[in-house]
This record gives C-alpha cells, sequence and structure tokens, in this order.
C-alpha cells in the first residue's frame, strides 16, 4: 500500500472514529487533534520541500508521528468501534473535522511537490518507513 493510499485510510478512518462522538471521548479528541497537527506539519513540509533530503526529512518526521500516535490510534478506534458507522458529527469534534477537510485540499499540492523526488533512494526509503508506520495504526 502506497503512503498516499494509506493517508487517505487513515483520514477516512479518523473522520469515521470522530463521528457520534461525546465528551466521554476525550481521548479520542486528544489523539486525533495530535494526529491533525502531524499530518499539518507532514502536508507543509513537504508541500515546502526544495530538495529530495528535505522531503525524506519531512516524511521521517511524520513517521515519527504516527510511530508515537500509532498504539494510541488502534487503542481509541478499539475501545469506540460503534463510532465507525455513525455519519453525525458532535459539536466538540467540528473543529478538528473541518481542520482535516482544510488539510484534504493541500495534500494533491504537497503530493505534486514530493513527486519530483520520489526516484530518491533516501525518499524511498523514508516512504517505505511511513507506509509501516501507517499499517500499524489497523
Amino acid at each position: 500500500m502506497n503512503v498516499k493510499r494509506a493517508m487517505l485510510l487513515v483520514l477516512i478512518g479518523a473522520i469515521m472514529m470522530m463521528a457520534g462522538c461525546g465528551s466521554k471521548y476525550n481521548d479520542l479528541v486528544e489523539v486525533n487533534t495530535e494526529f491533525v497537527s502531524a499530518m499539518e506539519d507532514y502536508i507543509d513540509a513537504t508541500g515546502n520541500a526544495a530538495t529530495a533530503k528535505d522531503v525524506a526529512t519531512a516524511i521521517n518526521a511524520y513517521a515519527d508521528k504516527i510511530e508515537k500516535l500509532a498504539p494510541q490510534i488502534k487503542n481509541v478506534r478499539g475501545k469506540y468501534p460503534e463510532l465507525e458507522n455513525t455519519t453525525e458529527v458532535p459539536e466538540e469534534l467540528k473543529s478538528i473535522e473541518k481542520k482535516m477537510q482544510e488539510l484534504e485540499k493541500k495534500v494533491a499540492d504537497s503530493y505534486m511537490n514530493m513527486m519530483k523526488y520520489m526516484m530518491n533512494p533516501e525518499v524511498q526509503k523514508a516512504q517505505q518507513r511511513l507506509s509501516n508506520a501507517m499499517m500499524s495504526m489497523q
């Protein structure tokens, strides 16, 4: 699975997990806030990268964050399976959902910039590491 597809699945999963949350889901709000922040940093860094080294550094920084968050994401996903099939987003999570939607719009530009460097071995190694980190969230 490539990183773009894994990231899209994580985005969809995060939105699905957030739907229907109430105040009892504070841990879910916290982990999703951290995830969105990490994603924002990644998109900005890869979008502004000027060299293959910049791209690899950005990917590895994101992988670091995902590796740290993966157990928490996996835990809340397993803790609240009832949230996966709801469509209503509670008020306290709407700002997170809005931020994710804004980031989705920036993803294409970020990937277009990254594509220039995808054949670089350092970038490929970082991409593989990120892919593995994303898979660990499932």
